[in-house]
C-alpha cells in the first residue's frame, strides 16, 4: 500500500460556516495592512452604540460612531 505524497491533496473538504448572526451585532472587516474596511452595524442601535464598540472604532481613529455613516473605510 502507497502512501500518498506530502502536499497532495485529492479532495478538499466543504466547510461549514456558522452564520448564526443575531439583529444586534456588529461586524468589522479589517484589511491585511490593518486598515478598517467595513463595518456592518445594527441600524436601531446606531445611535447608541455599546460602549466597547466605540472602544473599538477609536482604534481605528473614529471618535464619533456618525462619523461611519458619511465615511469611505477603504
Amino acid at each position: 500500500m502507497s502512501n500518498p505524497a506530502i502536499g497532495d491533496v485529492s479532495q478538499v473538504e466543504d466547510v461549514e460556516e456558522d452564520n448564526d448572526y443575531a439583529k444586534d451585532d456588529f461586524g468589522f472587516i479589517i484589511g491585511a495592512d490593518g486598515d478598517l474596511k467595513s463595518i456592518m452595524y445594527p441600524e436601531h442601535l446606531m445611535g447608541q452604540p455599546p460602549e466597547e464598540i466605540k472602544l473599538i472604532l477609536e482604534i481605528f481613529g473614529i471618535d464619533d460612531f456618525d462619523q461611519v455613516e458619511n465615511r469611505v473605510l477603504h
